[in-house]
C-alpha cells in the first residue's frame, strides 16, 4: 500500500493525512474482499476493523507523547489488534457464516 498507493498520492500533491486515509481505505476494501469472497458473505467486519486502525494510530501517538514511552504503542497493538481485533473479527464472520448455514435448512 505504501509503494503503490501512499507514495503516488504524495507525489500528486495529496496531503499526508489524506494519502494515509486513502491507503487505509484501499487496504480495508481488499481485506474485506479476501474474507468475503471465500465465505460468500459481505458483512464489512474486516473493513471496519481496518478502518478502526486510523483513530487508533492517532490515539496511540497521543498516548505515546503523553507518557513519553514507546511501550504504550506496544500495549495498544497487543490489546486492540492481537487480543481484541483479529479474534473478534474471525468470531463475527464465523457467527455470520453459521447463521447463514442454519437458516438455509
Amino acid at each position: 500500500m505504501v509503494r503503490h498507493i501512499y507514495f503516488p498520492c504524495l507525489r500528486n500533491g495529496i496531503p499526508k493525512a489524506i494519502a494515509l486515509l486513502i491507503a487505509f481505505l484501499v487496504s480495508a476494501v481488499f481485506h474485506e474482499l479476501c474474507i468475503a469472497v471465500p465465505c460468500r458473505l459481505f458483512k464489512f467486519w474486516a473493513f471496519i476493523g481496518i478502518m478502526f486502525q486510523v483513530p487508533l494510530v492517532i490515539l496511540t501517538n497521543f498516548l505515546q507523547n503523553q507518557f513519553q514511552s514507546s511501550m504504550v504503542g506496544n500495549m495498544m497493538f497487543w490489546c486492540f489488534f492481537c487480543i481484541l481485533g483479529q479474534p473478534m473479527c474471525v468470531l463475527l464472520y464465523y457467527h455470520d457464516v453459521m447463521n447463514r448455514k442454519g437458516s438455509a435448512h
